[in-house]
């Protein structure tokens, strides 16, 4: 007599078995971004894996794994032993820095590194390129956080005023990072009022497959993408556009930054995020942390006189710098104002995004700055 085959049966023991899959996955949480093809099988990636949205995912070899600094700094080549005669440099910042407008060959670090610096005990300076697309200061401290277990020997931190301010859209960046964070605010004091919505420890919900399936999607798709990586160098959709227009030199005749006038400064600047700023001299300890003021597209046409760009009205700018020129007097506070370095025609749009010309500009004129702060 056969066996009878009772779907309902069956159904009940896969549910059960996924439930239970599920759990354990939840109790073991286990360190699935240490698993990587990256700087062993294929070559690890020059700056951390990045795409605007879902549609781009294969014509930019690329996917964003934000939630999972394991994966984002295993994909990268930080992430390989680091040799006796190197001198690690890390950058730090937004979109300007992670090189949007760029290839992965032509953005910033890599600009430097051929330039081949050298400290003055002989060791070679390796810039490497920790930057992250949108300003979000509390973000780039997890990030460096992170990154002292690479051993770093300086970090330059691209800001700009936009970098200090509150947004709550940086929540959903410091989320899947909430025991990191909570650990950095609990020891430093970090004020976290803007963000959408507490942060809190992960659930356990959140631990489970069900919970994780996006983090856990797009490390397997940066892993597949890897290959096609190393095999063109393409890492994002954007650097396959043809090149834009150079910007608009005229801007409009408005003084409203964000919203606020001229009178209501003072309350701009009180909101900004110092304590998270403070704090990264701290996760640094004796590793010197440089603030470079990033360059900016400054128009020369009509309203000039107002504003430098569509962003920046002259007044909210000029105090920015007055106000980082006082904070960064303290001791061992470095602060590189660079913010006009850069002539118009060496941008892709009317903000802070460079062309690969203006990343090569950019870096020659650092050099001279990166020589000697290395060799103090």
């Amino acid at each position: 007599m056969k066996n009878e085959v009772r779907p309902g049966w069956v159904l009940l023991k896969a549910i059960f078995l996924f439930v239970i899959v599920n759990m354990v996955f939840a109790l073991m949480n286990p360190p699935v971004g240490k698993l990587t093809l990256y700087n062993h099988i294929i070559p690890g990636r020059l700056r951390f894996p990045y795409e605007k949205e879902p549609s781009f995912y294969s014509v930019g070899h690329n996917a964003p794994i934000y939630e999972d600094f394991d994966a984002m700094f295993g994909a990268h080549v930080i992430s390989k032993r680091k040799s006796a005669n190197e001198f690690r440099l890390i950058l730090l910042g937004d979109s300007a820095t992670w090189g949007v407008s760029v290839s992965a060959s032509e953005m910033l670090s890599e600009q430097i590194n051929r330039l081949h610096i050298k400290t003055c005990d002989g060791r070679v300076v390796h810039a490497y390129n920790l930057g992250y697309p949108l300003s979000f200061l509390t973000r780039d401290l997890l990030i460096l956080d992170k990154a002292m277990q690479y051993k770093p020997d300086m970090v330059f931190w691209l800001i700009t005023l936009s970098t200090l301010e509150p947004k709550t859209a940086e929540t959903y960046f410091i989320l899947p990072h909430s025991q990191q964070y909570l650990r950095l605010a609990n020891t430093y004091g970090i004020k976290g009022s803007y963000f959408s919505q507490p942060i809190q420890e992960t659930s356990f919900w959140e631990k489970t497959i069900l919970g994780q399936r996006k983090r856990l999607k797009n490390i397997v798709l940066t892993q597949a993408f890897g290959l096609l990586w190393a095999a063109t160098g393409i890492d994002n959709h954007e650097t396959l556009q043809p090149e834009r227009p150079l910007p608009s030199s005229d801007v409009e005749n408005s003084l409203e930054y964000d919203g606020q006038s001229p009178d209501e400064s003072s309350n701009l600047f009180h909101s900004l995020m110092m304590d998270v700023l403070s704090t990264a001299y701290e996760v640094a300890g004796t590793v010197p942390v440089v603030l470079v003021n990033e360059p900016i597209y400054v128009a020369n046409g009509k309203n000039n006189l107002v504003r430098y760009n569509e962003f920046y009205p002259r007044w909210v700018f000029d105090e920015y710098r007055q106000y980082m020129a006082e904070w960064t007097k303290k001791p061992n506070h470095q602060w590189l104002d660079d913010w006009n370095v850069i002539p118009p025609e060496e941008f892709s749009d009317a903000f802070f995004h460079r062309r690969p010309s203006g990343e090569k500009r950019f870096a020659e004129l650092l050099a001279p700055e990166i020589k000697k702060l290395v060799c103090k």
